[in-house]
C-alpha cells in the first residue's frame, strides 16, 4: 500500500502543516497505534534533519506498507549548498569538525550534505580538517545509480567491528544506541546523485 506525497520545502516549511498531513497518511495505512506512533516519530526526525541542513531543499515523503514492514520514503532536490559554506562551518570550530553533527539524525544530514557536494572538494576538507570529517562507518560504498550510498545496517556493522579498540567509533556506537530512529529502524538506506537525495526508513510491523 503506497499512499500521496507531502511537499515539503525549506523556504516555507510549517512543521505542524507537514505533520498535520503525515499524521492523515500514516493514518491511511492502518497501522498498529504504536507502529504509527513510531512511524511518525521517523518522520518527524527526519524534518528536523532536513531543516537543520545548510542549503535549500525541496523534499517529497511518502509512505509506504506491506504486511509485515512500514517504509517512509524521501526524495530531496537540494540548492544554495557550497563547498565555501562547509568550509566555513568547519573554519569556526576549534575541533575542525562541524559541531552541528551531535545525533544519528544530524550525522544522516552531513553525510547527505557532503554527497551533495563536489566529491573531490570533501576530500580536501577531510585532508585541511583531519580523519573522522568524512568516514561514518560504511559511508561513500559507490553504486551504479547514485554518486554515494549510505546504509544503516552496514554502519551498524562497521561500528560494532571498530568500537573494542577505536575511542571514536565506541562514542558513535553509544550515539547509535541513543537515537530514536536507529532504535525503530530496520534500516534506513541514503543515496546522493548530485543534487538529488533519496532516503528509505524502513520498519518491523505488527501484522493487523
Amino acid at each position: 500500500m503506497k499512499n500521496e506525497k507531502i511537499m515539503i520545502s525549506s523556504k516555507d516549511i510549517d512543521l505542524n502543516n507537514a505533520l498535520k498531513d503525515i499524521d492523515e497518511n500514516i493514518a491511511a495505512l492502518k497501522l498498529e497505534k504504536k507502529d504509527a506512533m513510531h512511524l511518525r516519530l521517523i518522520a518527524e526526525e527526519t524534518l528536523g534533519m532536513l531543516n537543520a541542513m545548510t542549503g535549500d531543499f525541496k523534499a517529497l515523503m511518502w509512505f509506504e506498507r506491506s504486511v509485515k514492514e512500514a517504509t517512509m520514503n524521501l526524495t530531496a532536490k537540494t540548492g544554495s549548498m557550497d563547498i565555501d559554506t562547509k568550509n566555513e562551518l568547519l573554519s569556526v570550530s576549534s575541533t575542525g569538525r562541524n559541531a552541528s553533527t551531535k545525533g544519528f539524525m544530524a550525522k544522516i544530514g552531513d553525510i547527505i550534505e557532503n554527497g551533495v557536494l563536489n566529491f573531490e572538494n570533501v576530500m580536501k576538507l577531510e585532508q585541511q580538517y583531519g580523519t573522522g570529517y568524512v568516514g561514518y562507518g560504511a559511508m561513500g560504498e559507490m553504486s551504479a545509480d547514485f554518486a554515494l550510498s549510505w546504509s544503516l545496517s552496514q554502519y551498524r556493522n562497521s561500528l560494532s567491528a571498530a568500537k573494542a579498540d577505536d575511542a571514536e567509533a565506541e562514542d558513535a556506537w553509544d550515539e547509535l544506541e541513543k537515537s530514536v530512529v536507529a532504535s525503530l529502524a530496520k534500516d534506513v538506506t541514503v543515496g546522493v546523485k548530485k543534487e538529488q537525495v533519496e532516503m528509505k526508513v524502513l520498519m518491523e510491523i505488527k501484522d493487523v
